[in-house]
């Protein structure tokens, strides 16, 4: 997955934490982009034969088209995940409209891929698509018979293979609304995702005495990391929750 610099993430985390929106309406206007999502499906993967290939992406689009953060949460071969977060960051994201106003908002977004041989079978060419060497057969039966090996969604805490931790000791920050270190005080409950690299991704404070304490609970989780989920030896990314208390 991408990194994103420390101030990015930080305004990600704060403005999710203390400004959360509620889903547009009919009338109000989407993210769009400006740009293809449709991809050439990479080279080493065409062989399988995967059908409709693709991943699902979240993403947290600024008022101005920024896009802070982003997480793949589905797709039928895992590692189509790398060449489909380039294809994401290479489009221009337009804001959402309220109001007819633009505002940041979350969304989720498909990147799907074509095999360019295939396209062009199908529009009357002679060359059959996808190969037909021996090791492209061997791989495709391969594919064919451990097909879930492949597949990358979120799974439950009580599915993974192993509790998560927190791999360094968790540094309790207090900030004001500026994110300066004056100390704020009281409780939050913040509901987000452990992605499969152990970062805390799209936090939502569900419960918070105040947005001094929703900050601190964004930078907190900021410093935080966690051991890798993993289900059955494979990435995954789970959703929790978690009680912050700064006294």
């Amino acid at each position: 997955m991408p990194g994103f610099g420390p101030v990015a993430r930080y305004l990600c985390l704060v403005a999710i934490l203390v400004a959360l929106r509620a889903p547009l309406s009919a009338a109000d206007q989407p993210v769009t982009v400006d740009g293809s999502l449709d991809a050439a499906i990479p080279a080493d993967l065409r062989s399988l034969l995967i059908d409709n290939p693709y991943v699902l992406f979240k993403v947290d689009v600024g008022d101005d088209g920024t896009l802070f953060d982003v997480m793949a949460l589905e797709s039928n071969h895992r590692d189509l995940i790398p060449a489909a977060t380039k294809v994401l960051l290479g489009v221009t994201f337009n804001p959402a409209i309220e109001d007819g106003k633009a505002i940041r908002t979350r969304t989720s977004v498909f990147v799907r891929f074509f095999d360019p041989e295939q396209r062009a079978w199908q529009m009357g060419g002679k060359a059959l698509p996808f190969g037909g060497t021996v090791s492209d057969a061997v791989r495709r039966r391969m594919y064919a018979t451990s097909e879930q090996r492949y597949v990358y969604d979120e799974s439950k805490p009580d599915e993974i293979d192993a509790p998560i931790q927190s791999l360094n000791a968790p540094r309790r920050i207090l900030a004001d609304a500026q994110g300066l270190g004056t100390g704020a005080k009281g409780r939050c409950v913040v509901e987000f995702y452990i992605s499969p690299e152990g970062r805390a991704r799209f936090p939502s404070a569900l419960e918070s005495d105040s947005d001094e304490v929703s900050i601190s609970a964004a930078l907190t989780l900021l410093k935080t990391r966690y051991s890798p989920p993993r289900k059955d030896g494979n990435p995954t990314y789970i959703k929790v929750q978690q009680e912050f208390i700064f006294q």
